[in-house]
C-alpha cells in the first residue's frame, strides 16, 4: 500500500516536471521610442517629429508660432523695400531740389515716396520739412530690416526648438514612470540574546 502511494506520488512529480519543462516563457519585448527618429523627423519637416511622438496637441502651437513668424518676415520685408524705395528717390530729388546755380540736375522720375507720404507737395517745402521727411524715411528702413532680421532669428529659434522639443519628448517616453508612490509602516519583532526579544516598527518605501 505504502508502495502504490510512493508510486502514485513519484508520476505526479514527474508528470509535474513535463509540463514545467514543456512550458516556454517568452518575454515580452517592448520596442524602445528612437530619438534619432523623432530629431530627424522633426529635423526634415517640423511637426512631424511631434507626430512621432504622438504629442499631437503640439501642432497647432507650433504651426502657430511658425505661420506668425513667417508673417512678421513678409510684412516687415514689404515695409522695408518701400522705405528703403523711398529714402533713395526721396534723397535723388533732394539734390535735384537744393541743386546749386549752374548745376545740371534733372528731376528724377522715380518718386516712391509719394506711395507712403500722399498729401504732401515737396516742390513747397522748406528746408526743415525736407530733412525730417528724408530722416523719417531712414529710420523706418532701419526699423523695418531690423525687425525683419529679428524675425528671421526668432523663426531659426522655433525650427530649433520644434527640434529639441521632440527629441526630449522622445528619451522621457523610454522612461518607465509609475505613480504608485507608496510609505508602508509596519510592526517587527526582533530577537536578541542579550535583550531577549523587542517590538519595532519598519518603514518601507516604494518608488
Amino acid at each position: 500500500m505504502i508502495v502504490c502511494f510512493v508510486v502514485i506520488i513519484s508520476g505526479q512529480n514527474v508528470r509535474a516536471q513535463k509540463i514545467e519543462s514543456d512550458t516556454v516563457y517568452k518575454p515580452i519585448v517592448v520596442k524602445e521610442h528612437s530619438p534619432h527618429k523623432a530629431t530627424l523627423y522633426s529635423a526634415l519637416l517640423p511637426g512631424l517629429g511631434q507626430i512621432y511622438n504622438k504629442k499631437y496637441w503640439k501642432l497647432p502651437i507650433l504651426y502657430g508660432g511658425l505661420a506668425a513668424t513667417i508673417y512678421a518676415i513678409g510684412w516687415n520685408s514689404g515695409q522695408y523695400n518701400d522705405y528703403k524705395d523711398a529714402y533713395l528717390d526721396f534723397t535723388n530729388y533732394l539734390e535735384y531740389k537744393n541743386q546749386d546755380e549752374g548745376d545740371d540736375i534733372s528731376e528724377p522720375t522715380s518718386k516712391r515716396y509719394e506711395k507712403l507720404v500722399t498729401e504732401v507737395d515737396f516742390s513747397t517745402t522748406d528746408d526743415a520739412t525736407d530733412d525730417w521727411y528724408q530722416t523719417t524715411f531712414l529710420n523706418k528702413k532701419d526699423s523695418y530690416k531690423h525687425d525683419r532680421d529679428l524675425s528671421y532669428i526668432i523663426l531659426a529659434g522655433v525650427y530649433v526648438l520644434n527640434i529639441i522639443d521632440a527629441t526630449v519628448d522622445a528619451h522621457l517616453s523610454n522612461f518607465s514612470i509609475d505613480d504608485d508612490l507608496t510609505m508602508t509602516i509596519q510592526p517587527k519583532m526582533n530577537y536578541s540574546p542579550v535583550s531577549g526579544s523587542t517590538l519595532g516598527l519598519s518603514c518601507r518605501i516604494n518608488f
